[in-house]
């Protein structure tokens, strides 16, 4: 078995990884509202069929960006 050389996230100060995981977790959130959006615009346009879906994927990518601002503060520039 290799033993850790202390090297890595464990070696990070537990702030600094608690603001990393942050701003993953925000930049996660900001993607899925994106995807969202790509795929309102693909319903919107035709590519797939609508059923209502283009509203609801804007509804669902704005609710994303406004939880994920107000939870996750930028910190750094991770």
């Amino acid at each position: 078995m290799k033993k850790h050389s202390g090297s890595g996230w464990q070696a990070l100060p537990d702030d600094l990884q608690a603001a990393l995981a942050q701003q993953a977790m925000r930049r996660a959130a900001l993607i899925l509202a994106e995807q969202a959006e790509l795929f309102a615009a693909q319903f919107s346009g035709g590519v797939l069929q609508d059923r209502g879906a283009p509203d609801a994927l804007k509804l669902f990518a704005a609710l994303v960006r406004e939880t994920t601002l107000d939870s996750f503060p930028t910190v750094g520039n991770a």
